[in-house]
C-alpha cells in the first residue's frame, strides 16, 4: 500500500515551490474553483490544518452550518487579509513540520492526498500552466477517489461507470466507459466540469448530467 501521507506531504511541497514563484496578479487569477481566487485555495488549505476544531465548529454555525459557505468565506478572508508571504509561511510551516490540527486530524491521508492533487490543479489550469502530475502519486489517488462519498461525492458521481486512464493503464468499476488522462479522470471524481470535454466514451454524457444537477 502507497504510503499516503508521505505523498501528501511531497505534494504539499509541489504546491509550495508552484506559488513561491508566482506574481502578484497570479496569486489574485481566478481558480477552478468557484468564486476562489489562487491565493483563497491555498488558505483554504492552510486553514484545513491549522483551526482548531472548536473555531472552526463557531464558524460553521455563523454560516447557518452550511459547510461550503463557511469554508468559501473564511477563504477569501484569510486570503485578502494575509499577503502571500504570509500564506506562504503558514503553508511551508504545515508540510514541513507535518502540522495536523483541527479538521484535518479527522481526514484520512487518502483523502489528503487526493484533495492537494486536485487544488494544485485548480491552481495551475487556469494559470495555464500544466505539469506532469508524478505518477506514484496520482495512481495513489486514482485507487481511493471513485470511492469517496461526503463532501467529495465522487462515489455518486461515478456510481455504474468504468473509469479507465489511458496514460496510466489503470482502470475502475463497471458499466459505460469513461476514458482519459489520469489527470482528467482525477478531476471529473471530484466535479471539476472543466474537464468533461477531456474525456471520451459512452458514460461522458451520464457524468455531463450528473454534474449539472
Amino acid at each position: 500500500m502507497p504510503d499516503y501521507d508521505k505523498l501528501r506531504l511531497e505534494e504539499m511541497a509541489s504546491i509550495s515551490d508552484l506559488a513561491h514563484g508566482l506574481s502578484d496578479d497570479q496569486w489574485n487569477h481566478a481558480s477552478l474553483c468557484g468564486g476562489w481566487r489562487v491565493r483563497d485555495v491555498i488558505s483554504h488549505m492552510c486553514l484545513g490544518y491549522t483551526t482548531p476544531m472548536p473555531s472552526m465548529v463557531a464558524k460553521i454555525g455563523r454560516a447557518g452550518f452550511n459547510v461550503d459557505k463557511a469554508s468559501l468565506q473564511g477563504s477569501i478572508d484569510y486570503g485578502s487579509s494575509h499577503s502571500p508571504a504570509e500564506i506562504l509561511a503558514v503553508f511551508d510551516s504545515i508540510h514541513r513540520q507535518n502540522i495536523r490540527k483541527g479538521i484535518t486530524r479527522f481526514i484520512k491521508p487518502q483523502e489528503g492526498l487526493v484533495d492537494h492533487l486536485v487544488h494544485h490543479q485548480d491552481i495551475r489550469r487556469p494559470l495555464s500552466m500544466p505539469r506532469s502530475m508524478p505518477e506514484d502519486r496520482l495512481r495513489a489517488a486514482l485507487d481511493v477517489a471513485p470511492g469517496l462519498g461526503g463532501f467529495v461525492k465522487a462515489k455518486q458521481r461515478t456510481a455504474g461507470l468504468r473509469l479507465v486512464a489511458d496514460d496510466l493503464g489503470w482502470s475502475h468499476g463497471d458499466g459505460p466507459e469513461v476514458m482519459g488522462s489520469g489527470e482528467a479522470i482525477l478531476l471529473v471524481c471530484t466535479g471539476r466540469r472543466e474537464v468533461l470535454d477531456e474525456l471520451k466514451g459512452e458514460g461522458v454524457e451520464t457524468l455531463r448530467r450528473r454534474m449539472a444537477a
